[in-house]
């Protein structure tokens, strides 16, 4: 709604987008001599507005009035020069492309066919191929990715670690527990294998947590520990 008197509007665009207006005032000519309000969004006052509508509706408005003119037959012909251009001018790369698709739809059917025979694999053993295979491990944990999970797990045992050592704990206490790792390495030289200090009753468990003492620690084979994992089996 324009007020009768425009000296009520906003000055500046600033203040009518603070009011919510979309036209301002500001009692200045525009560089054609109109004096009136302006919009927001451009900045142009309202006479020069009409007066841009009103030159393309005619002849010299442009391109919208000249292809307004064209019949539907003149549109059609336009419509297919133009896309019989791009590919004429594009030929040899467009027919480069579609022999990469090609193969790499061939490449696409291949690995569709191993992930079935994988997944048929997993049914019939419950273990899938690539999660025991060594060589992937290894790809995996010198990836970036691997990097960074490893570096997340080793912080978190060691913040549960940390979270879970009593400050009650003797100096004979303390010993004990570098006793049972220096233990772990020494049957680790002996037997050949590895082996690792675990806790009896997990510190990340899921329905009960230990603590980090003496009594709590065990020297058992890595392969026993791992699969042992955060469960807690009573004796």
């Amino acid at each position: 709604m324009i007020p009768d008197d425009l000296s009520t509007l906003p000055t500046t665009p600033k203040e009518a987008k603070q009011v919510g207006s979309n036209i301002y005032f500001t009692g200045r000519s525009c560089k054609h001599g109109h004096i009136t309000y302006r919009y927001t969004y451009d900045k142009i006052c309202s006479t020069c507005a009409k007066l841009k509508s009103k030159l393309a509706a005619t002849v010299k408005g442009g391109n919208a009035r000249r292809w307004a003119a064209k019949t539907p037959e003149q549109l059609q012909g336009i419509y297919a020069k133009r896309k019989g251009y791009y590919y004429r001018t594009h030929e040899d790369r467009l027919l480069e492309k579609k022999k990469s698709y090609g193969k790499l739809k061939a490449i696409s059917g291949w690995l569709e066919s191993r992930r079935l025979k994988v997944n048929q694999y997993r049914l019939m053993h419950g273990r899938p191929i690539e999660k025991t295979n060594p060589l992937v491990k290894k790809k995996y944990r010198m990836s970036d990715k691997g990097r960074i999970s490893s570096t997340v797990n080793d912080a978190k045992r060691r913040s549960a670690q940390l979270k879970r050592t009593p400050t009650w704990l003797t100096e004979n206490d303390r010993w004990m527990i570098e006793q049972a790792y220096e233990l772990s390495v020494l049957r680790t030289k002996l037997f050949g294998f590895s082996w690792h200090v675990d806790h009896v009753i997990p510190l990340q468990g899921k329905y009960v947590s230990g603590l980090h003492v003496p009594t709590n620690l065990q020297v058992i084979p890595a392969t026993e520990n791992l699969r042992k994992a955060n469960k807690h089996l009573p004796a």
